[in-house]
């Protein structure tokens, strides 16, 4: 089953579940079938907004157990990540994977887009037009089965990058990776060290690891558990792709990838946001210009310099 799929099903429960808190509303409270059903939808937010706010406060103690100062502005980081997480669990993941390639009429080089666990190529929705509006041609894959190895994910990177290089007349592109989509894209390379990837720009990834992997399904969540068998062999193989070919766009406040040490590659370049959870990164105003930046650097256009817009 793909993820679209099992979030309509989800999305059709919800429904299910909040029309029955509406009865329930109308009869025992005698509430009007308007505002039971904005309650309702209010209770769905809140216990949503619980959940999300869990995954901060274990990223705040994992932060606390590395001694030092910890950082403040966990909080702050809370609400935009509900709203973006709402949104990617109701609108972006079920409904908007079905995009088209975006090839400009004068392409400045091609971008392959590598989403995360629990995602698919929806995410990206906001991406391919504003990185076609850079000149560049833009393609997305969904890695399936969404429970599968990370090994498995990295031949489906390996391949769609070959792909998108014949079709965009190439010899190589820049990945663009969220999550673990960027262990997913170190996979590909650890497949084949000469694969046609020029760079990849990893935001969120957990490159040693994240401990919210404990509480994930499938067999990519067993790997992605710090110091498991897994991360240890692929950060061991890191010779094989140096460190060079990578950007790392990481926040110190992620409510999934904590502390911030866990999503950085030693040697790649880095930025570090401030009070940004883990998928509104992908959106962060800083982050994006960061990354337009770097894209200028590794394909400079040669009429100007390319902007975040």
């Amino acid at each position: 089953m793909t993820m679209a799929t099992g979030l309509r099903y989800f999305l059709i429960g919800v429904l299910v579940l909040g029309a029955l808190v509406a009865t329930a509303l109308m009869e025992g409270l005698g509430l009007s079938l308007l505002a039971a059903i904005v309650a309702s939808v209010l209770i769905a937010v809140l216990i949503h907004a619980v959940i999300v706010g869990a995954g901060f406060l274990l990223a705040w103690r994992l932060s606390h157990r590395q001694g030092g100062a910890v950082p403040r502005g966990f909080l702050r980081a809370w609400p935009g990540e509900v709203v973006i997480s709402l949104r990617n669990m109701y609108l972006d993941i079920p409904w908007r994977g079905g995009w088209r390639a975006v090839v400009p009429a004068r392409s400045r080089g091609a971008i392959l887009l590598v989403h995360g666990y629990g995602c698919n190529r929806g995410v990206w929705r906001g991406f391919f037009g504003w990185l076609g509006s850079l000149g560049y041609t833009v393609d997305a894959i969904d890695l399936s089965p969404p429970q599968a190895s990370i090994d498995d994910f990295g031949k489906q990177v390996l391949a769609g990058a070959r792909d998108l290089c014949h079709r965009a007349s190439v010899d190589d592109v820049i990945i663009i990776a969220h999550s673990m989509g960027g262990l997913a894209a170190r996979a590909a390379l650890r497949h084949d060290p000469h694969a046609p990837i020029r760079h990849v720009i990893t935001i969120a990834t957990p490159h040693r690891g994240t401990y919210h992997a404990r509480m994930g399904r499938g067999i990519c969540a067993t790997e992605m558990v710090p110091d498991g068998p897994w991360l240890t062999q692929l950060n061991a193989a890191l010779p094989v792709h140096h460190p060079g070919l990578f950007s790392c766009v990481a926040s110190r406040h992620d409510n999934i990838v904590s502390p911030l040490d866990q999503a950085l590659l030693p040697g790649a370049h880095t930025f570090v946001c401030e009070r940004v959870g883990h998928m509104r990164l992908m959106y962060h105003p800083a982050a994006r210009s960061y990354i337009a930046a770097r894209l200028d650097a590794l394909a400079p256009a040669s009429g100007g310099t390319a902007s975040a817009g």
